[in-house]
């Protein structure tokens, strides 16, 4: 509902505004439309899906010992659309990333676009959120202050959005910062962040060869070790798979590098799409990228497109089934894995993710390896925590009384944050902070007022698992 223009400026009035147009805000958005909140969302992009439509596959919906899904909800209808349309393989289970289903970056924005659409969502695309106005006092029964309205900036300019409640879907917390929300950049011992890359996809690539390869070279298909049966049912299975992970030729690069090659990485890593003869690759290590900093970023990024060319000389010179490898695309950004980390009221950690910590207020699941790209080395850092929930207040600020956070910046240390931030788990996270915000918005309260009132909360959960989500 439009309020009014003020110095050449608008001003619009919801009940929800999402902030980061990825998986986790379009979830966010869509949940919280469902349940009656008039919403916006906004995104710096021309289009939906963020990291997601680089090409990514989506990692960690199930729990591999179990073989049963931990994220289902918003994410998986998401994937069942794009299956429909032929634009998802099936899930492969994978004895590192628990679960694996290649996705279309390009039918995914279309998807995603539909979906929002038909939800009556109102999106704002290339937009940031730039500044805050908040109040001091907060309503009855909540501490901390309130985001009265937020300004975005675009090419027309600034408009100024209220809202009952906000949520912070940016990966970066630009909005939780903006409201002066206590924060960490990285691992707290250094502020040292795991390493970004570039993502890009490759074809033409002769998978007859190269799977020939890892048959006859078992030990060179992934960075950890597998038990011999794990290991055979992986090999047995890699001509038929729509699609399988690597992190490969570790002798190969080795020896690049001996003769003057260094694609600054242990291993290739990525994914293979056999019948297509594609692979997506993530190997590229972009060090202390800092998408809050501008020369920064701008250097992370160019340094990142870059370093294709060296890949690619590999793929070519060295890769079995290479030689006449071609670049497919490359990702419209840089992938950055990991920035700030806000103090919320919990603060997760990898501590709780490896015991399997059960939470008493949990929103959302998860079973994927803690997977750290090391800023000190070239290699990876990896531990397999239990099946693990994520609590409801990680998702809720310290300081800021009606703003909820998603995804990568949720309140969770370095550890933590390297398991939940795979796709499936940081849109779980979305769809259980829209539904929330819906909530609090239509009761007139807080996010917090909903965990600290056992009935609210109670009926928040029950509106999740109504809507197929998994906590």
């Amino acid at each position: 509902m439009k309020l009014g223009t003020t110095t050449g400026s608008q001003e619009y009035l919801y009940d929800v505004v999402v902030i980061g147009g990825g998986t986790t805000g379009v979830c966010a958005a869509i949940a919280a439309a469902r349940e009656g909140a008039k919403t916006a969302l906004v995104e710096k992009n021309g289009f939906l899906g963020g990291n997601a439509a680089c090409g990514l596959p989506w990692l960690g919906f199930h729990n591999y010992l179990t073989r049963e899904f931990v994220v289902k909800g918003i994410p998986l209808e998401i994937i069942r659309k794009l299956q429909a349309d032929e634009a998802a393989t099936e899930f492969v289970l994978d004895p590192i990333c628990s679960s694996a289903v290649g996705v279309n970056p390009s039918m995914l924005k279309i998807v995603l676009a539909e979906i929002v659409l038909k939800e009556g969502i109102d999106v704002y695309l290339h937009s940031i959120a730039c500044e805050a106005e908040t109040a001091v006092h907060a309503p009855s029964g909540a501490d901390g202050k309130v985001l009265g309205s937020l300004a975005i900036v675009n090419k027309q300019g600034k408009q100024y959005i209220k809202s009952k409640i906000f949520i912070d879907c940016t990966d970066t917390a630009d909005v939780a910062v903006i409201c002066g929300e206590d924060h960490i950049r990285g691992r707290s011992s250094d502020n040292k962040v795991q390493v970004a890359s570039h993502i890009f996809t490759i074809g033409n690539v002769d998978t007859n060869v190269l799977i020939k390869y890892f048959e006859e070279n078992p030990g060179q298909i992934r960075p950890f070790p597998l038990g011999i049966n794990e290991m055979k049912t992986m090999l047995t299975n890699l001509r038929k798979a729509p699609l399988f992970i690597i992190g490969a030729f570790p002798d190969l690069v080795r020896q690049a590098a001996a003769e003057g090659l260094d694609i600054g990485r242990e291993r290739m890593i990525g994914s293979v799409n056999p019948s297509a003869g594609e692979m997506m690759l993530v190997t590229s290590r972009i060090e202390d990228a800092d998408p809050n900093d501008i020369r920064n970023i701008t250097k992370a990024e160019l340094e990142g497109i870059i370093k294709i060319r060296d890949i690619m000389r590999f793929v070519r010179e060295y890769m079995p089934g290479g030689e006449n490898a071609r670049i497919v695309m490359s990702g419209h950004q840089a992938g950055i894995r990991e920035s700030r980390h806000i103090r919320g009221k919990y603060y997760l950690t990898g501590k709780d993710l490896v015991e399997g910590k059960v939470f008493c207020d949990s929103i959302a699941r998860g079973a994927y390896h803690i997977d750290v790209h090391s800023p000190d080395h070239k290699g990876l850092e990896t531990e397999k925590p239990k099946e693990y929930t994520i609590p409801y207040r990680s998702l809720l600020p310290a300081k800021t009384a009606n703003l909820i956070i998603a995804g990568r910046c949720i309140s969770a240390d370095h550890m933590a944050m390297a398991s939940t931030r795979v796709i499936p788990i940081s849109a779980a996270m979305g769809q259980a902070a829209g539904t929330a915000a819906a909530a609090a918005a239509e009761k007139g309260c807080t996010p917090y007022n909903l965990y600290t009132d056992k009935g609210s909360f109670d009926k928040l959960r029950e509106k999740l698992k109504n809507n197929n989500a998994v906590y």
